[in-house]
């Protein structure tokens, strides 16, 4: 669904419908998620949280002047980044450097200066690509950031929101320039060590989250989508493949199997599980040893450690 659209009560004032709002927000028929800006309360309970978050931040851009750049989270969220569970309620916005930085309840100011090269997204001016990238690895955790990281590295497909934005793939060249254009920086010691770990091989923020279980558990590092090839030049790729024992290995994210996957959703179920059949086999064949990962096998660490050492995979 498009994102929710906001009713502000500065303009329904200017329009005369300041007492219709007012009574609709009474009968619960608009939600108000910010000081004087309002959503369909049916909208609104249709949202997904991240939905919501981006209505957070278009009703903070359309009550803030009209140069007024959106940062952190917020531009995460306005490039349709993903996000390790759920996403803030607070709006980030940039000022003045020499303005120094602001809490409240619904925005956080960061007086960090002004982006010389921010973007218009849905009528909101948010940072680069490349400059949201580096705040939020220098303020998130570490999974967090590679998660956006990884998937800042690897060039949009078609179906995607980033595609049609037109904005491509980082480099880490570009990531790590940003990040010197910037300092002296807080936080950049652990923007470099997130930057430098990314890889846009990742295929979902699943398998981000394994790389970053792996490296907390000294897992030697595996390759990426590597390559294996059938009969009839069919072609099947693994997460994530260990050449020296000859392990292969999978993330099962939850909606692999289904049609949500927006690439599938015109197949049939039973389609997808066939031709997953067949990509398994051609794997099976050229290995030795398959295994998959689960959600709940990535949370807990000790968990994934076990699944790990009775696959084979090798430890550093």
């Amino acid at each position: 669904m498009a994102d929710p659209l906001i009713l502000l009560a500065r303009e329904a004032v200017k329009l005369g419908s300041d007492r219709e709002l007012r009574r609709a927000a009474s009968a619960g028929r608009v939600v108000r998620i910010q000081p004087g800006a309002f959503v369909a309360a049916t909208d609104w309970a249709s949202a997904t949280d991240a939905e919501r978050y981006r209505a957070r931040v278009r009703a903070a851009a359309a009550r803030s002047h009209a140069y007024a750049q959106f940062s952190h989270a917020s531009a995460a969220a306005m490039y349709r980044l993903p996000a390790v569970g759920a996403w803030p309620k607070v709006v980030h916005e940039l000022v003045a450097a020499s303005a120094g930085g602001t809490s409240r309840t619904v925005i956080r100011r960061h007086g960090l200066g002004f982006d010389e090269h921010p973007r218009l997204i849905d009528s909101v001016l948010v940072t680069s690509f490349a400059r949201t990238l580096v705040d939020v690895s220098a303020t998130e955790a570490f999974a967090s950031a590679v998660i956006r990281l990884d998937d800042s590295m690897r060039a949009p497909r078609e179906h995607e929101p980033r595609f049609g934005m037109g904005v491509p793939a980082l480099t880490r060249a570009e990531l790590l320039s940003e990040l010197a254009s910037l300092e002296p920086y807080r936080g950049s010691v652990k923007s470099r060590l997130a930057i430098e770990f990314a890889d846009g091989g990742a295929g979902s923020p699943g398998e981000s989250l394994c790389r970053v279980q792996f490296r907390a558990l000294g897992v030697v590092p595996p390759l990426l989508q590597h390559e294996f090839r059938g009969a009839g030049g069919f072609s099947a790729f693994t997460d994530f493949w260990w050449p020296e024992v000859r392990i292969a290995g999978e993330y099962d994210g939850p909606v692999k199997y289904s049609r949500n996957r927006a690439f599938q959703r015109d197949t049939d179920a039973r389609e997808i599980l066939w031709e997953e059949k067949v990509r398994e086999d051609t794997i099976r064949r050229q290995v030795a040893g398959f295994f998959r990962l689960t959600a709940d096998d990535i949370r807990d660490r000790q968990r994934l450690r076990r699944v790990l050492l009775d696959a084979g995979v090798p430890f550093m």
